[in-house]
């Protein structure tokens, strides 16, 4: 199974994409649900719409994290260079001049003299403890990936592994939302056999809401009424309910 990209578990984003839905958004997405919905449930929607952008924005901005592999690589490669600056002599600098250079600064280093100069027995220490320090990152950093494998490894045998997993637990927090309130939540798995070329109250829902995000963070769809549209939608979200069963 070729290896998934592994990302930070960490993420920033310059601001929070914006959200407003006005009256007329409102009579649109009603109307192609079929069911009015009340000021509270409506300010739910809301919040459950800013949290998925939210989410989804930093999905978007994080980082690999091979990334920070490369950074504790360098830290690790910088300080063994430190340390050969200590150790090696420069060609143009003679044995005794190098020799009373590392004296000085140890002497206001306040180090003593312990079988090496006390520049350099501090040096290797540093560079140890420091090359020790990224060898550990670096390990822990592969033991998390080795773990992200295996769980997707896990996923696959089971439903089959998923990018934008933000916008799934949005639609499953909208049918949550919806269910407590006794509205319909169903979505025909076989959508492209309906006779009547409409989609279920909750995929027109759906796709009347993401017409007031950003397209790059909508999902399944361009924002479209055509059957095709409205089937790929559908079983995205058929997608996104599934609950692994328990073994």
């Amino acid at each position: 199974m070729p290896r998934v990209a592994a990302k930070l578990p960490i993420a920033s984003a310059d601001g929070k994409p914006r959200l407003k839905i006005s009256k007329g958004d409102w009579k649109r997405i009603e109307k192609a649900y079929g069911h009015a919905l009340t000021k509270p449930l409506r300010q739910k929607v809301c919040d459950a719409m800013r949290e998925y952008l939210e989410w989804a924005e930093l999905e978007k901005a994080a980082q690999r994290a091979s990334e920070a592999e490369v950074k504790i690589n360098a830290v690790k490669a910088a300080a063994s260079k430190f340390r050969d600056a200590i150790f090696q002599r420069p060609r143009n600098i003679g044995r005794d001049a190098d020799f009373f250079a590392r004296h000085l600064i140890s002497k206001h280093l306040g180090l003593s003299f312990q079988g090496r100069d006390g520049l350099q027995n501090l040096i290797l220490k540093i560079e140890r403890d420091i090359s020790d320090a990224c060898d550990r990152a670096l390990k822990v950093e592969r033991d998390i990936f080795d773990a992200c494998d295996r769980a997707l490894h896990d996923l696959q045998e089971e439903n089959g592994f998923r990018d934008g997993e933000t916008w799934g637990l949005w639609i499953r927090k909208l049918t949550k939302i919806l269910k407590a309130h006794q509205l319909p939540t169903e979505v025909r798995k076989d959508t492209d056999k309906n006779l009547t070329g409409k989609p279920s109250p909750f995929v027109a829902f759906v796709r009347e809401l993401q017409a007031c995000i950003p397209e790059e963070y909508r999902r399944s769809q361009p924002y479209s009424a055509e059957a095709s549209a409205n089937i790929a939608l559908s079983e995205a979200i058929y997608r996104a309910r599934r609950v692994r069963k328990a073994s």
